[in-house]
């Protein structure tokens, strides 16, 4: 077995995966969205100029309405796709990554927290609010309210993507580091979540790969 060069703990936040998001468009889909606007931008002017010649021209309007419409929706997309993209994961359980690098691969293990809600009564456990990590209140505050306690199991999923082929490139910012896969699918891994010797072996590595 290989042996491995590193190994990362991390997760991620809302703010950070819509950063990575809009990272991951501009470098794969904001070309392409720019060369649709000229294209769309050229048809919306020969909408108008049709109009202009005979304001009776059913066919200007509709190329312009048509034109106008598509400019808009190109830019308008990307944006509505992270928002649900957002809704979507803010809904789930918090997860915790972990990555492992090896000589020619990488795996990423996804560490999933399935909650299983128990109802107890404060007043009989108030001994052990105190030692409970995870615990929702009613909006309602009484003497005998009920609280929920977090009883959650951890499932564990795997993905394994190799160097040369499925792992085509990345890159670093500020915040973060991105590994992108296919242009379908990116990982985030986040600088607050790493050591400096972590950051440098990543960076290392990467550039080892020539993805960096």
């Amino acid at each position: 077995m290989e042996e491995k060069l590193l190994e990362i703990k991390y997760s991620m936040t809302l703010d950070e995966i819509s950063q990575g998001f809009m990272l991951f468009w501009k470098k794969y889909q904001l070309k392409r969205t720019v060369i649709f606007t000229i294209v769309y931008a050229v048809a919306l002017v020969l909408g108008v100029d049709i109009m202009i010649r005979n304001s009776s021209n059913f066919y200007g309007y509709v190329i312009a309405g048509l034109a106008a419409g598509m400019i808009f929706y190109s830019w308008y997309k990307p944006f509505q796709i992270r928002r649900k993209m957002l809704e979507s994961i803010s809904a789930l359980a918090e997860e915790t990554y972990i990555t492992e690098i090896y000589p020619s691969e990488l795996r990423v293990t996804t560490c999933i927290i399935e909650d299983e809600p128990v109802s107890e009564n404060v007043e009989e456990n108030a001994e052990n609010v105190e030692n409970t990590d995870n615990i929702e209140k009613s909006d309602n505050v009484e003497e005998n309210t009920d609280i929920v306690v977090s009883n959650g199991e951890e499932r564990q999923e795997v993905s394994v993507y190799r160097f040369g082929t499925d792992l085509i490139d990345a890159q670093e910012t500020e915040e973060m580091f991105l590994v992108y896969v296919n242009k379908r699918l990116i990982y985030i891994y986040p600088k607050r979540c790493l050591s400096d010797d972590e950051q440098t072996k990543l960076r290392e590595i990467l550039k080892d790969k020539a993805i960096l």
